[in-house]
């Protein structure tokens, strides 16, 4: 398998792609291919017992991610609390988790390798692959996942900015016609708006955004011609 090529096939196509969400699962099936495994998916962390699976090849990964929030133990957690590569020759006798590995092994997964995913200011959580033989990954196979972790994790940054951009620029325009329904419906002016929006936002608890896209809405949906 030409793994220069894989990666640079991978980097294409994740700069094409630009969606966050559909970028993970592309890593996702690389990361498999790249060193012949039977799964891979991505873990984050929301809390101490919270952890979720965006992206994934098979629902035993998220099974396997599942285990480890509920013993607080397991490779993908310690690649992203540690900063670090962590590499199972075999789960299911690992010390270093007594509890999480035997219940995987139930699973089917023998071996393992978990990536962190991060930038210098910001971790995004961690690449996992899994094999249903020990000793399936070697130290090269380690480099390749952390090479394809690290083309993934630039990608999926500068995606992720772009999209966080984007939705704040149309917040910002749903805000702007809400004022501007607003200031034509009362006769008021541009800050009188605005005050009219954050007031109705904390009575109701609801987001700034989200009272004035309610506004937008009922005020778009009033000025359709009726049959």
């Amino acid at each position: 398998m030409d793994v220069a090529r894989m990666l640079a096939d991978m980097a294409l196509e994740l700069e094409q792609d630009g969606n966050p969400t559909t970028m993970l699962d592309r890593v996702s099936h690389y990361a498999r291919l790249a060193v012949g495994a039977e799964d891979a998916g991505i873990m984050r962390v929301r809390s101490r017992k919270l952890v979720e699976t965006p992206s994934a090849t098979s629902s035993r990964v998220d099974q396997a991610h599942q285990l480890q929030a509920a013993f607080d133990q397991g490779p993908c957690l310690d690649a992203i609390k540690g900063r670090a590569t962590y590499r199972s020759d075999d789960v299911a006798s690992d010390l270093r988790w007594p509890q999480w590995g035997p219940a995987s092994a139930e699973l089917g997964i023998r071996s393992t390798v978990g990536v962190r995913l991060a930038t210098r200011e910001r971790g995004f959580g961690s690449l996992n692959v899994y094999a249903d033989r020990p000793s399936a990954f070697t130290p090269a196979d380690e480099q390749i996942i952390e090479l394809l972790a690290a083309h993934a994790t630039a990608a999926y940054s500068a995606a992720d900015r772009a999209e966080g951009l984007s939705s704040a620029l149309d917040s910002r325009t749903t805000i702007g016609q809400a004022q501007g329904i607003l200031m034509q419906k009362f006769d008021i002016g541009s800050d009188a708006a605005f005050d009219f929006l954050k007031r109705i936002s904390q009575h109701e608890n609801k987001r700034l955004h989200a009272v004035a896209e309610a506004i937008v809405v009922q005020t778009d949906s009033n000025a359709r011609p009726t049959d």
